[in-house]
């Protein structure tokens, strides 16, 4: 692969941000109740982060190697452009959505933490991954963030996208 660009030359640039969900939309933690059904956290500020991504233009798909009905049900109440569930290749599915809307990779980013989100990572120009990430994840990514997964990490890649697109106004900067 070539050389990544710079983390804040490819953030002006995105048009499609993808994500995976377990490690980090949430925790990485699956919680089980007493019935067997699974549990997951999502932080609000999190969401906040992905709809202001999408308010600017910014298409928002999740990709997934699980199914769950929690995440669907997240996923719908944010707006979320596409979700891609038990999703075994993350990059056939997510490059289908990125020609589907017309976009170049330079246009394109995604956020992952492990093994199946690799081949995402080494064809988009943000490739954001989780200080918990095997190295060779940490070696290819231009950016990696410091809030925990589930827990502020994508409202804090979210905020960085936006700080970094032409015209992007941040209502809460002193005038």
């Amino acid at each position: 692969m070539d050389v990544k660009p710079d983390s804040k030359q490819a953030a002006g640039q995105i048009r499609l941000m993808g994500f995976d969900v377990d490690g980090t939309l949430t925790d990485g933690g699956l919680y089980f109740g007493n019935d067997g059904e699974v549990m997951k956290r999502f932080s609000v500020f999190d969401g906040q982060g992905l709809r202001l991504l999408m308010d600017h233009g910014i298409k928002v798909v999740w990709i997934t190697a699980r199914s769950s009905t929690i995440v669907e049900k997240r996923a719908k109440d944010l707006g979320i452009y596409q979700l891609v569930q038990g999703c075994k290749t993350k990059l056939q599915a997510y490059d289908g959505i990125r020609q589907s809307l017309g976009l170049e990779w330079h246009e394109c980013g995604f956020f992952g933490d492990d093994w199946p989100d690799y081949p995402v990572l080494q064809h988009v120009a943000l490739a954001a991954t989780t200080p918990q990430s095997p190295a060779a994840m940490k070696k290819i990514a231009n950016w990696i963030n410091t809030r925990p997964a589930g827990d502020g990490a994508a409202r804090e890649l979210c905020d960085f996208i936006l700080g970094n697109q032409a015209g992007h106004i941040n209502p809460w900067e002193s005038q």
